[in-house]
């Protein structure tokens, strides 16, 4: 695994990490003051809650006073029920209701079936005595209590709170109170709120840790594409050095070959022959000793100089590619009685060394496949520029090649693959094409690659020489 990948894991995990202990606090301090709130605002509605239903008992109180001043008690208690029974609010579920200190209940507008029943011993969901809390806090001073009960306009059981207190004339409690399903629904409300807070909270840290995430791939993948860019064009640059130190090198080893070896070599001939004629001016025979060594000397001069030519043509450096090309379809035909046809542009100095040498190794290359494999008898060699292409091709009328060979030119041979190599050094293409009727072997290298090559020395010339 690479450094690079290797940050971008460290650097996506740490923010993973901190996502998620953000997320852990975060939500958490958000929830415990949120409820801390919601137990507030619990706290202040049961308050009014409770300061309400305590001005509602005052005033029932109060509106039943000068009652007790009637000599028949009878009676009063009559017109104080009767009083207490029509005192309504909130849309019927606000009522008062009357119980004696037994449990039996005087006063329900709103369920007079339980009038003249006994309570007492009456149990709540909660299991609690109902009747025997409201009148025992009504015994004590008066309080609040809270428990399920039937609400008049649902007909459903639902919490209520209750407050209430003592008529000590008659020992009776008074009672009131308030359901609290719109306290619960406002409260259920702003819970709701909170948790789409939450919410949103959990989704504004998910989308920064994904948004820093792929921030992160997206820069690694930039600086691995930028640091890939760069490390591509180094190789490039070094292949195409080793190319060029190898040409170089071969150049000079072809040049050493032919202006040094190959010259004594030629001394020593001409001193062979400067002996035979001295030979002759005394009327010996020529040894037959002598005869061979001259054969061997000049077969050994001939391959001196084909290994110089093969390593390095100096009529490349010397008169261009276009000459380079006819003396090596030249030779090839002499030897092997192959017809080459080359066909070229009229003009001299249009490409750069490295690219003439790479487009003559291509073109040998191919004549020696051609001579060892193909048994053609014809082969065109067409060198052109289309648009903004510099095109190189080599046909040739032979048996062909075999499916894997042409298709894959790392399957040809170091020779083959070499070429593709030194090609895709200039960013052109290499393509191999074969059928039983012959083999088409293309290069293309775009026109970038040297068309800043050739500056003309005067400005008003503006095309290269012609040949």
């Amino acid at each position: 695994m690479s450094f690079s990948i290797r940050m971008q894991l460290f650097a996506v995990l740490q923010v993973v990490l901190t996502a998620l202990l953000t997320y852990f606090f975060v939500t958490n301090e958000y929830r415990d003051l949120s409820q801390q709130n919601l137990d507030a605002l619990e706290s202040f509605l049961i308050e009014q809650k409770q300061q309400e239903l305590k001005n509602y008992t005052t005033i029932a109180t109060s509106a039943i006073d000068h009652i007790y001043d009637v000599e028949n008690e009878y009676d009063a208690k009559r017109q104080v029920a009767q009083i207490i029974s029509r005192l309504i609010y909130n849309n019927n579920d606000g009522y008062f209701f009357v119980y004696d200190n037994q449990g039996t209940n005087i006063v329900h507008p709103t369920e007079p079936y339980r009038v003249g029943q006994n309570y007492w011993d009456l149990v709540n969901d909660k299991n609690e005595p109902t009747i025997q809390i409201l009148i025992g806090n009504a015994q004590n001073g008066g309080d609040f209590y809270r428990y399920p009960w039937n609400q008049p306009t649902t007909n459903t059981v639902t919490e209520k709170l209750s407050y209430s207190a003592l008529l000590p004339q008659w020992q009776w409690m008074i009672g009131t109170g308030v359901y609290l399903d719109n306290v619960n629904d406002q409260l259920a409300s702003i819970q709701s709120t909170i948790d789409k807070h939450i919410d949103n909270t959990r989704f504004i840290i998910l989308f920064v840790a994904l948004s820093s995430i792929f921030g992160i791939f997206i820069v690694g993948a930039v600086l691995h594409f930028t640091q890939k860019k760069e490390s591509d064009k180094k190789i490039h640059q070094l292949g195409q050095k080793i190319v060029s130190l190898k040409e170089e090198e071969q150049r000079h080893i072809s040049r050493e070959l032919h202006d040094g070896i190959v010259q004594v070599l030629v001394s020593i001939k001409y001193s062979l022959e400067a002996t035979c004629k001295h030979l002759g001016k005394q009327d010996i025979p020529k040894p037959q000793p002598l005869s061979q060594a001259q054969h061997n000397l000049s077969n050994a001069i001939t391959e001196i100089r084909r290994i110089s030519h093969h390593l390095h043509p100096r009529i490349l450096d010397e008169l261009g590619l276009a000459a380079a090309l006819d003396a090596l379809g030249s030779e090839c035909s002499e030897r092997t009685g192959l017809n080459i046809t080359i066909n070229k542009p009229a003009l001299s100095k249009l490409l750069p060394d490295h690219i003439n040498i790479t487009l003559y190794r291509v073109v040998q290359e191919s004549l020696m496949n051609i001579e060892k494999h193909a048994h053609a008898s014809d082969t065109i060699i067409t060198l052109t520029i289309v648009d903004n292409w510099l095109n190189l091709s080599i046909v040739d009328n032979g048996i062909g090649m075999q499916k894997a060979q042409f298709e894959n030119p790392s399957e040809n041979g170091i020779g083959t693959r070499n070429l593709a190599e030194r090609v895709e050094y200039h960013s052109g293409i290499f393509e191999m094409k074969s059928s039983n009727k012959g083999t088409t072997i293309l290069v293309k290298i775009p026109r970038s690659a040297f068309a800043n090559h050739y500056n003309p020395s005067h400005p008003e010339q503006t095309t290269p020489e012609p040949i």
